[in-house]
């Protein structure tokens, strides 16, 4: 099981709830450079080629199940 930091957790649920790169950097006081560079860190991690497989396996770690299409 690949372990995740507490700021990945919130990259990942912003990500996958929508925000945009420059969002999810404000939101998180980061500058949007460092914030790519954690999405790219993460996505390794994960080993996701996309954001959609990104957004795939955020469910599968935080659910243990993939994420129900709304």
């Amino acid at each position: 099981m690949v372990e995740l930091t507490d700021r990945e957790h919130q990259l990942l649920r912003l990500l996958v709830e929508g925000a945009s790169n420059r969002v999810a950097a404000n939101e998180m006081g980061i500058a949007l450079r460092t914030m790519e560079l954690h999405r790219q860190k993460v996505m390794q991690k994960l080993g996701a080629k996309s954001a959609a497989q990104l957004g795939y396996l955020y469910c599968m770690v935080e659910k243990g199940e993939p994420c129900a299409a709304s």
